[in-house]
């Protein structure tokens, strides 16, 4: 059994895991899709139930990377892609344990599908993985960062979930996708409480990425992924500080989290290793 373990354990993930984890989330988005037709509930109890099956076979890939290179999955494009994935369905996953919101099942499910399936496109994860031995600032560093991006795409579905159901509510319309929605009250006050997560893991990554730059090779920093991610942090912070004095309402405050996603993208964009 040890000697199988060993010979299993020399092989990264191959883009048929991939491929096969991304067809539990599409399962789970298509069942929770085609749920307001079911007046039982099982459709959409079943769809919940495949995305936290997902999420666990997910992290269960993840973990068996992570021992198999004695490193963290962040070495290429398309581990980066696996990493935000399991963020997001592990966030979504958080919210509904934590505060009973549950953001659609559809859209999460859907966008962790379109990340694995990216993900295996490009080739999977890397026969070499990036040395982070002796390096705990950069494994901080880049947890946050995952984790506060991971955050603001959640923040972005969140937004948008709001939006299109203040567009319902205001054309009295309640059929088709609207039906998928959660209420207005739970969107808006979740949303804030995630604009907030986001100042400060964001925040963390670029104190603690300054901190190590500082120690190190100034030269090596990345002048374009330091601004795009700064202007983030700053844009997100005015944001919860315009938010806190009651300047930002629902709709002005959920517009505003959907233009923080333009430079969250551009900095995850020139975060990824092959655009370094």
């Amino acid at each position: 059994m040890f000697t199988l373990a060993a010979a299993s354990a020399a092989h990264p993930l191959t883009r048929d895991c991939l491929l096969g984890c991304a067809s539990v989330f599409l399962a789970s988005s298509v069942l929770d899709g085609f749920s307001p037709k079911d007046a039982s509930g099982k459709l959409k109890s079943a769809g919940l139930w495949l995305l936290r099956g997902g999420w666990v076979l997910l992290t269960t890939m993840l973990a068996y990377e992570g021992l198999r290179s004695h490193s963290l999955p962040i070495a290429g494009t398309a581990e980066v892609l696996l990493s935000i994935a399991w963020g997001a369905a592990g966030l979504s996953l958080f919210l509904d344990l934590t505060f009973d919101h549950r953001l659609p099942t559809w859209a999460i499910a859907g966008t962790t599908a379109f990340c694995l399936v990216a993900a295996g496109l490009l080739g999977g994860v890397v026969e070499h993985p990036l040395d982070t031995a002796g390096k705990p600032l950069i494994v901080m560093h880049v947890g946050a960062a995952v984790l506060a991006y991971c955050v603001l795409g959640a923040q972005a579905l969140n937004s948008a979930a709001y939006l299109l159901q203040h567009r319902a509510l205001a054309r009295h319309q309640f059929g088709g996708i609207y039906a998928l929605l959660p209420a207005l009250v739970p969107l808006d006050r979740i949303g804030a409480q995630l604009m907030g997560a986001a100042v400060w893991l964001l925040g963390l990554s670029l104190v603690i990425g300054a901190t190590d730059w500082a120690e190190r090779d100034l030269a090596r920093v990345l002048v374009p992924k330091l601004i795009a991610a700064l202007i983030t942090w700053l844009a997100c912070f005015w944001i919860v500080i315009q938010r806190r004095r009651q300047r930002l309402p629902g709709v002005s405050f959920a517009r505003a989290s959907l233009l923080v996603s333009i430079p969250a993208l551009i900095a995850l964009y020139l975060s990824l290793p092959s655009a370094r």
